[in-house]
């Protein structure tokens, strides 16, 4: 009987293995957009807490907080946390221009320049992002910008309306 126990336990033991060798928390899913690979969720170089929220939809204006607001040159993981009640998205677009002076002359999706009705931003720029679809309330995303260039960013909702709620963030890369 010990015997048979034995090989049991040495059999499940080399089964776990096994199944750890093939597992992975990695997740593949990248795009690469204007020569920065963008992956979700593999957690790499510096970390970034960013939370979106808004306390009455469109109806007052929303926060974007950033913690920290500088890091180093690199690959960079932003941690996307809505606690607001509306869906949201976190674009990082880099631009001189100071984050909450950016042109508000774009519609559509995605947004391209109109001459009325504009209530978005451009995203030329934009080296990353959340992705679809929008982050619901509550949820939290993750994603990775490689290789990030050092340079002044704008972090920002770009949902229609929101970028002129306040929706945006000064960010450095030194």
């Amino acid at each position: 009987m010990p015997r048979i126990r034995t090989m049991v336990m040495a059999m499940t033991l080399t089964a776990g293995l096994l199944l750890v060798g093939c597992s992975s928390d990695k997740k593949t899913d990248s795009s690469s957009s204007g020569g920065v690979t963008v992956t979700t969720a593999a957690a790499s170089g510096t970390k970034v807490a960013v939370t979106v929220s808004d306390t009455k939809g469109l109806d007052a204006p929303m926060t974007m907080t950033v913690d920290p607001a500088t890091v180093p040159a690199g690959d960079v993981t932003f941690s996307v946390k809505n606690t607001g009640t509306i869906d949201h998205e976190m674009i990082v677009v880099k631009t001189d221009t100071p984050f909450d002076q950016i042109p508000i002359d774009n519609a559509g999706d995605p947004p391209a320049p109109v001459t009325t009705g504009a209530d978005k931003v451009s995203e030329d720029g934009s080296v990353g992002e959340t992705g679809d679809p929008n982050v619901k309330p509550g949820e939290t995303r993750t994603f990775t910008v490689k290789d990030m260039k050092a340079g002044k960013y704008v972090l920002l909702c770009n949902i229609a309306k929101h970028y002129g709620l306040q929706m945006r963030i000064a960010f450095t890369v030194s």
